[in-house]
């Protein structure tokens, strides 16, 4: 049975399921066990922590035919050699490439519906990164839960080693509050301070980078990342801006309109759109599922991760999304982790795959 062929979600206890959509039907599903418990959600808006690849080993050694001895006046005494013998060959770990750094927090300045607004961003450029040479490298936003910060995502997202790995820039914008909105109305009593989410992102923060630093200015080698609220963010950058050839999420929200009221998903979007019954149109606005947005993600690569007891943002939400592009043909991977929660464990843990699933599709960009 072709696995990839049903439109259902599988979910065992014990084991995850690879869900294709799209160009990759040819893929097969693939599964994984976790039995350890997640931890307690943390308070915003995380997939087992990748293993360390095994380490290399080393090639035999090889001998050499023994030279003819010179002559000494001194011998030493044949004991005394024998009590050094030689140790025989080791594995020998590999070798991590030189690490890269992290710079900022900078400000960055931006024009948002004629209103001028400064906002700030973190970089990581990778090992051996030069901004005067030839190499141009792909570029990876990423963006961090509601109320977290970018200082955040730096301390415990562990994204360096993959972005050395696979030579990304990053830009990790400091988005406080955001629910990645569109825009302000008179009802929004929680907006960001600076700007519209969505558009400053999309209107500044990839303009300055792109201006600022060696990466391509093309989207076949552009993508954007993110967990829980910024996992959303992230889906809708790529819906709205056509500069994104990858995107990928975990743990967000894409259904505004199926979110029950009273739960603290609703109401963080409420506090920008208004009361859902009142103002609907503004929630089908800035909604992932909308079909005139889905229709933009043409192009795009989707990544989406979530885990099966996740309590801020019901699995239902990856399963809406999926069900929004089954008659699509968008190519996207689905991965629901039976036992993980909201919380670091599973988006510091899905960041592996995820990095090497970018990497795979700018790879695939004409040069």
């Amino acid at each position: 049975m072709n696995l990839c062929s049903t439109r259902g979600l599988f979910l065992l206890p014990a084991a995850l399921f690879l869900i294709t959509c799209g160009c990759d039907r040819a893929s097969k599903p693939t599964s994984r066990s976790s039995n350890a418990s997640p931890p307690k959600d943390p308070p915003a808006h995380t997939n087992t922590a990748a293993r360390p690849s095994p380490a290399a080993k080393a090639p035999p050694a090889r001998t050499t035919p023994n030279a003819p001895a010179a002559p000494a006046a001194r011998a030493a005494p044949a004991r005394a050699a024998a009590a050094t013998p030689s140790a025989p060959a080791r594995a020998v770990a590999a070798t991590p490439p030189s690490p890269g750094k992290w710079s900022g927090p900078a400000a960055v300045t931006g024009v948002i519906n004629g209103k001028r607004a400064t906002g700030r961003l973190i970089m990581y450029l990778p090992a051996g990164y030069s901004p005067t040479g030839k190499t141009r490298y792909p570029l990876v936003i990423a963006l961090h839960g509601w109320g977290h910060s970018a200082k955040m995502f730096k301390k415990k997202g562990d994204l360096a080693r993959w972005a050395d790995l696979h030579r990304f820039v990053l830009a990790v914008p400091e988005m406080g509050k955001t629910i990645y909105e569109t825009k302000f109305y008179p009802q929004s009593k929680g907006r960001w301070k600076i700007a519209p989410g969505a558009r400053w992102v999309g209107e500044v923060i990839l303009p300055h980078v792109r201006k600022k630093y060696a990466v391509y200015q093309d989207r076949a080698h552009t993508g954007v990342i993110g967990y829980s609220t910024g996992g959303r963010g992230a889906v809708l950058l790529a819906e709205l801006y056509p500069q994104f050839a990858f995107a990928g999420s975990v743990s967000g929200t894409y259904d505004l309109m199926i979110l029950g009221p009273g739960t603290g998903e609703y109401g963080i979007h409420k506090v920008v759109y208004g009361p859902r019954k009142r103002y609907p149109k503004r929630w089908r606005l800035d909604n992932c599922v909308t079909p005139a947005l889905l229709d933009r993600l043409k192009g795009t690569r989707l990544y989406i991760v979530h885990g099966g007891k996740d309590r801020s943002v019901p699995p239902s939400q990856l399963q809406a999304l999926r069900k929004a592009l089954a008659e699509r043909p968008i190519v996207a991977k689905f991965l629901l982790i039976p036992k993980a929660g909201h919380n670091w464990k599973l988006w510091k843990g899905s960041w592996k795959e995820m990095f090497a699933a970018a990497a795979t599709t700018f790879r695939r960009a004409k040069p």
